[in-house]
């Protein structure tokens, strides 16, 4: 099982903080991101932002290829304070 996990205002779109879910093979972060939103347009949407890092096994993805084997993937916003 591997560990989804939305950080920020992102845990309001995704309708709660983590998931656990079985991965379908998959090699994109585009294929990533379509999944983990499961139809939600919006949520894919803000996934698919620019300003959105997805960390894959603790690593922020750089590249556009995801390793073989995903353990946890987390979402994090931009960050904001004062």
């Amino acid at each position: 099982m591997t560990k989804i996990v939305f950080l920020g205002w992102l845990k309001d779109s995704a309708g709660g903080a983590e998931r656990r879910v079985e991965l379908p093979a998959m090699t994109t972060p585009e294929e990533l991101i379509a999944f983990v939103a499961n139809g939600d347009q919006l949520l894919a949407e803000e996934l698919a932002e620019p300003s959105i890092r997805m960390i894959v096994n603790k690593s922020i993805l750089v590249d556009k290829v995801l390793p073989d084997t995903i353990e946890e993937v987390a979402f994090m916003p931009p960050l904001s304070g004062g």
